[in-house]
């Protein structure tokens, strides 16, 4: 059985805004932890991005609907302590739900192949990434 999770915030930005902080490389670097990323922005493109240790990872877009649906079937470490435990694909959908001059980002991921993998991206994104991605949106 596959695991999954979703999490919603409140962004004070409009959709476009937000889309732009999730999709455009000169804002993905400021909310993700790579220091450089690169992305088609078309439906079948790639996004790569290298993180700190230089190690580089490649996603597939899955879904390109600006500015309300952003998704990407991307590889997620087993253990980040140890890249020789492996990856694993995990597809990762944003709706953004847009309210006058707020936005409700809806992000679902799936296909975690254990409850306590699904717990850990549910926890970096719900504590850590959401809330830098909200203020790169709201400051941008």
């Amino acid at each position: 059985m596959m695991h999954s999770f979703e999490l919603k915030t409140v962004i004070a930005a409009r959709a476009g805004k937000v889309f732009a902080a999730i999709t455009e490389p000169r804002y993905v670097t400021q909310w993700d932890y790579c220091r450089w990323a690169q992305n088609d922005c078309r439906l079948g493109g790639k996004v790569r991005k290298r993180d700190e240790e230089g190690r580089l990872f490649e996603a597939e877009i899955i879904l390109f609907e600006p500015p309300f649906r952003y998704g990407v079937i991307a590889p997620v470490l087993v253990d980040p302590e140890d890249e020789d435990e492996g990856r694993f694909p995990v597809r990762f959908e944003f709706g953004i739900e847009s309210h006058e001059n707020q936005s409700v980002l809806i992000l679902t991921a799936q296909g975690f192949p254990r409850e306590e993998l699904a717990a850990r991206e549910r926890n970096s994104w719900g504590g850590y990434f959401l809330e830098k991605l909200k203020k790169t949106a709201e400051h941008n």
